[in-house]
C-alpha cells in the first residue's frame, strides 16, 4: 500500500470542506481531479472513505480512521521538508487577524515560524475581519485571516460560534437574557443579535468588550452569556444552546487572504504555516 502525499492532502481538504468544488479550491485542483484522486486513494486502500449526502460528503468509519493518520503524515512530511531546506528567508511580513483567532493557535504558529525562520519579522495587527480584508486590498497588510463575510480568499478552517455561560446558568421561560458581546463591527455580535431577534428572545446587552478575555470574564462573573467560537470556550464554562432556550449560531468559516500587489516567498511560506496550524487545530477539536 502506497499512500501518496498529494492524495492525502486532497483527502484532508475534502474531509474539511465536505464538497469536491470547495476541496478543489483549497488544493488548487479541478473538481474532477479531486474526484479522481479520492477514487485512486480508495482503490489503493480498498475501502470507501466518503459517503455522499446530497451535495456534500462525510467520512466513513474507515475515513475517520485515516484522517488522523493523514494529518500526521502530512505534518511530518512538511516538517521534514522545512528542516532540510535550510531556511534562508529574511525580511518581514505584515499579518492581520481578529482577536478571537489570536488565542491558542496563533501564538504557537508565530513561535514555530520564528524558530524556523529567525530572520523574518512578523508584524501583527488585530482588527475586525472587514478591516483586515480592506487593508490587504489596499496593500497595507500582506496576509490576513478573517471570518468569511464575502467572496474571495481561501477557506482554511471552520469553527462553530456557540453561547458560553456560567455552569449554573438556567434560562427561565420568557426571561430577558443578559448577553456580553464584542464592540459594533464584529460579525459575531451581529450574528448573535440577529439570532436572538429571529427567535423572538428578549435580550439586553450588559457588557461590551474589545477583547475575548473581557467577554469570558463577564461570563465567569455570572453577568451574561456570550457568543464565541467553540475552540475558545474555556473548560470551566459550559456551552449552551437549544436545550437551554438559546438559538443556534452560524459556523465561522476562517478565510486566508493574501495581497495581490506583492508576490514573495516569505508571504507564501507564512501562509503555508497558517494553513497547517489551523488544520492541526481542526483535528484537535472534538
Amino acid at each position: 500500500m502506497n499512500l501518496q502525499t498529494d492524495y492525502l492532502r486532497t483527502f484532508i481538504a475534502l474531509a474539511e470542506t465536505r464538497g469536491f468544488t470547495r476541496a478543489g479550491r483549497q488544493v488548487n485542483r479541478s473538481q474532477s481531479a479531486v474526484s479522481m484522486q479520492i477514487k485512486r486513494l480508495e482503490d489503493e486502500i480498498g475501502k470507501k472513505l466518503f459517503e455522499r449526502i446530497g451535495k456534500t460528503v462525510k467520512l466513513t468509519a474507515e475515513g475517520n480512521i485515516l484522517i488522523k493518520h493523514a494529518m500526521r503524515i502530512i505534518k511530518e512530511h512538511d516538517d521534514a521538508v522545512r528542516a532540510l531546506s535550510k531556511p534562508d528567508l529574511e525580511g518581514f511580513v505584515r499579518f492581520g487577524s481578529p482577536e478571537h483567532y489570536t488565542i491558542g493557535v496563533l501564538p504557537k504558529l508565530l513561535a514555530r515560524f520564528a524558530a524556523a525562520y529567525p530572520d523574518v519579522v512578523v508584524e501583527m495587527r488585530c482588527e475586525n475581519s472587514d478591516e483586515i480584508k480592506a487593508d490587504i486590498e489596499r496593500g497595507e497588510l500582506d496576509v490576513g485571516i478573517c471570518t468569511q463575510i464575502s467572496d474571495g480568499g481561501q477557506v482554511i478552517s471552520h469553527d462553530p460560534v456557540v453561547w458560553v455561560a456560567d455552569p449554573g446558568f438556567v434560562m427561565q421561560r420568557h426571561q430577558t437574557v443578559s448577553i456580553a458581546v464584542f464592540e459594533e463591527g464584529c460579525i459575531f455580535r451581529t450574528w448573535a443579535l440577529e439570532a436572538l431577534e429571529k427567535s423572538g428572545i428578549s435580550y439586553r446587552i450588559v457588557y461590551v468588550s474589545r477583547s475575548i478575555s473581557g467577554l469570558i470574564d463577564s461570563v465567569r462573573a455570572g453577568l451574561a452569556v456570550a457568543p464565541i467560537i467553540r475552540s475558545n470556550a474555556p473548560a470551566d464554562l459550559k456551552i449552551v444552546g437549544l436545550e437551554n432556550g438559546l438559538p443556534v449560531l452560524p459556523v465561522s468559516n476562517i478565510v486566508l487572504h493574501k495581497t495581490k500587489k506583492v508576490a514573495s516567498e516569505i508571504i507564501e511560506c507564512f501562509s503555508e504555516h497558517i494553513i497547517q496550524s489551523f488544520g492541526e487545530k481542526a483535528q484537535a477539536l472534538p
